[in-house]
């Protein structure tokens, strides 16, 4: 286990829950979601960021969350399509289908401005899209990581999005700057470059 420094975390705010730390992000900006679902955090940031650019990343093959049951994952790209069809004719949201690394790989170096990572939570997985994310983002951008926990205590298996993320900023010099609350400590942490 990789363990951050006091460089890491001393500008550190610890903040409400995650819209609070999202809304002290720039607006009217290139944003990725990384790990989409249903679209239910999408809808919010276009409404609250108003992104000039919002791309949508997911294999967009899971089924919804039990307690909504909106569709099944065979549904999954149809649903999210449908839900943002005027945005996407309008040039704003864009969905690109398949594994998040990959998806990522296919855009210029530091284009965006905000990488939101809410995709596959093994430790691989988390570390596939911090590298990536590292290029894709721009020198002065904000990396957000969702689930910033050990184990997930509702499923019943382990994350490995906490070591992950500190290994990255470790290895590549990015310290905390919101730590953002969730009641069953599902919580994200926003990152930027140490400078």
């Amino acid at each position: 286990m990789v363990f951050l420094s006091k460089k890491h975390t001393q500008n550190c705010k610890f903040v409400h829950g995650r819209s609070e730390a999202l809304l002290q992000l720039p607006k009217k900006c290139r944003i990725a979601e990384v790990g989409v679902l249903a679209g239910d955090l999408s809808e919010w940031i276009l409404k609250n960021m108003d992104p000039s650019e919002l791309h949508l990343i997911d294999v967009f093959y899971c089924d919804d969350f039990p307690d909504h049951n909106r569709f099944k994952k065979k549904d999954n790209y149809r649903f999210v399509e449908n839900r943002f069809v005027s945005s996407i004719k309008g040039g704003k949201v864009f969905l690109r289908k398949g594994k998040s690394w990959d998806m990522l790989a296919n855009y210029d170096d530091e284009y965006f401005d905000i990488i939101y990572i809410d995709a596959a939570h093994d430790y691989d997985s988390v570390k596939k899209d911090l590298a990536q994310s590292h290029k894709k983002i721009k020198p002065d951008g904000y990396i957000v990581m969702n689930d910033y926990i050990f184990y997930d205590h509702l499923a019943g298996f382990k994350y490995g999005v906490v070591p992950a993320t500190n290994e990255f900023c470790v290895e590549h010099n990015w310290e905390f700057l919101y730590f953002a609350y969730h009641p069953n400590l599902f919580c994200d942490v926003v990152l930027r470059k140490i400078t």
